[in-house]
Order: structure tokens, then C-alpha cells, then sequence
């Protein structure tokens, strides 16, 4: 009995979907060195979570180190006329606070306002302690970005696999973004930080994942133009809904 000519297409059709999907995925995982990159992502966002969850326990135990010295003093200053024991400064945390904790950067008051013309403000200068944070929490997350990617093997393949990976990263830094941005943060009071050193690391992850979003939108568009040419990449991201949105906002947030 012969078998139907439109079911022979159609199961020809679904076997070479399935195959050309397995090739897709099979070249993905060949470029993460084997790992699942769905997985990769996932154990590379609790990473991040993890470095935040440490620096801020680091950040409590200072907290409390300090308020029990505070507490300490206190009590043995009130029964002593003098007042003397603590009258030598510890030179080692004096040095600590003047050159890097509350140090301008490059000379400049760090709550000076950094405007790249009159109409735009970028907010205020760094310490030199916040600069080294911001600049390894950056490296990390460039880092994260690229860490396991083989770009010396399919450009459509390595360009998938960091579109997916900028894109989690981007949705992952929104949680600190908006954690950074309350006025009635509890974390103020909990670490002992003030609201505008909240401000302004509110604005650097804002950039941060900025440079995310566009990585991910740039990597879908060259991964597209590279199999399909570029006329059908941005048809692709004017046409399909979900993908429009995503444009408009990748285009427009960095102007805003």
C-alpha cells in the first residue's frame, strides 16, 4: 500500500525540523565546551547574586564591627574622668579612610557632578573605593558575558550563545537596579550606606545593563544578518511583535 504523497512531506518536513533544530542546539553546546548553555546561564546568574550576597555580608560585618567598638568605648569612657584610652589613633584605618574609602577620585571632589555638557548629567564622581567596585563588578559581568563562548568556531552558534547570555544578565542586574533605586531602602540602615551612594550605584548598573541589552540585541541582529543578510534581520525585528518592543527600548534607553 503506498504511503500518501502529503504525508511523506510532512514527515520529511518534521525529521529535518528536528534535525536541523538537533544541529542548532548540537553546535550551541559544542561552543560552550559541551555544557548546557540554558544551564551555564542559570549557574552563572547565581554567581552574580552570590558576589552581591557576599560583598553585602562583608559590608554587615563591618557594620557591626564598628558599632561594637563604638559600644565598647562607650561604656569604658563612662567611668573614667580622662577619657584617655583611645586617644591613639590607629594609623593603619586612618590610611585606609584618607587614601581610598572617602579619597576624590583624580583629585576631584567625589560629590561633584560629572556632566559631559550642559544638558547632560551622568551624576556624581566616585570614590575611589566605589570606582574600584564599579570597575570589578563591570569586569565581572563582561566576564560572565563571554566566559565559555568559543568564538573561534560558528559565528551563528557564538553569537547565539551571547545574545542568550547578555540577555539574562541584563534581566538578572534589574533585581540590584531596582534595589539601588528606593529612597526607603532597608539596606541603608542595615549597612550603614547613604542614599546617594545608593544613587549612584543605581546608575552605573543602569548603564551596565544598558551595554547588556544592546549586546543582546546587536548579537540577534549579526547572528540573523549573518545567515540571512541584514535586510532580513531588521524585518525580523520590525515584524515579530515581542522582538519590536525589544528594539524600540534597546534603541531608545540609551538616548533617555
Amino acid at each position: 500500500m503506498s504511503t500518501p504523497a502529503h504525508a511523506v512531506a510532512n514527515g520529511t518536513g518534521t525529521t529535518g525540523g528536528a534535525s536541523g533544530g538537533q544541529g542548532q542546539a548540537g553546535a550551541a553546546i559544542a561552543g560552550t565546551g559541551g555544557v548546557d548553555p540554558d544551564l551555564q546561564n542559570i549557574l552563572l546568574s547565581n554567581y552574580l547574586f552570590w558576589t552581591l550576597a557576599c560583598i553585602s555580608g562583608v559590608l554587615i560585618i563591618w557594620r557591626i564591627s564598628t558599632e561594637f567598638v563604638k559600644y565598647v568605648r562607650h561604656i569604658t569612657c563612662l567611668s573614667n574622668d580622662t577619657q584617655r584610652y583611645f586617644a591613639m589613633p590607629a594609623w593603619k584605618l586612618s590610611w585606609f579612610k584618607r587614601n581610598i574609602q572617602y579619597a576624590p577620585l583624580i583629585n576631584k571632589r567625589h560629590n561633584r557632578e560629572f556632566q559631559l555638557s550642559q544638558a547632560v548629567n551622568v551624576g556624581t564622581l566616585p570614590t575611589r573605593l566605589q570606582f574600584v567596585f564599579l570597575v570589578g563588578y563591570f569586569a565581572t559581568n563582561v566576564a560572565f558575558c563571554v566566559i565559555e563562548i568559543s568564538f573561534a568556531g560558528s559565528f551563528t552558534a557564538a553569537a547565539a550563545l551571547l545574545r542568550n547570555r547578555s540577555g539574562v544578565l541584563a534581566v538578572v542586574n534589574m533585581v540590584p537596579l531596582f534595589i539601588f533605586a528606593g529612597r526607603n531602602n532597608p539596606l541603608i540602615r542595615l549597612l550603614g550606606i547613604s542614599f546617594d551612594t545608593y544613587n549612584l550605584l543605581h546608575r552605573w548598573v543602569g548603564r551596565i545593563v544598558i551595554l547588556e541589552s544592546l549586546c543582546h540585541t546587536l548579537a540577534f541582529l549579526a547572528s540573523n544578518a549573518h545567515t540571512k543578510g541584514w535586510a532580513a534581520a531588521f524585518k525580523t525585528a520590525t515584524t515579530v511583535p515581542y522582538m519590536l518592543f525589544g528594539f524600540i527600548v534597546s534603541g531608545l534607553v540609551p538616548v533617555v
